[in-house]
């Protein structure tokens, strides 16, 4: 089992300011806003587990590590 390091200062919530239905989830090792094609592959929850709430996009890396989650309330 690996052990997963979640420092509280790498992690982020950032809400839309345009948007208030939108936040993100921004998870240690994340490049940064902006970085160009950071974001490799995006997953709908909600085509993998059926339940009832928001839809949540996860979002992976060229290496297929989770980098963030976007939520839409």
């Amino acid at each position: 089992m690996n052990d997963i390091d979640l420092r509280m200062e790498k992690i982020s919530l950032e809400i839309s300011e345009d948007d208030a239905d939108v936040a993100y989830l921004r998870l240690p090792g994340h490049p940064g806003a902006g970085s160009v094609g950071a974001v490799k592959k995006t997953i709908r929850l909600h085509d993998l587990l059926v339940y009832s709430g928001p839809d949540i996009y996860l979002e992976l890396d060229e290496s297929g590590h989770l980098i963030g989650a976007e939520i839409l309330a």
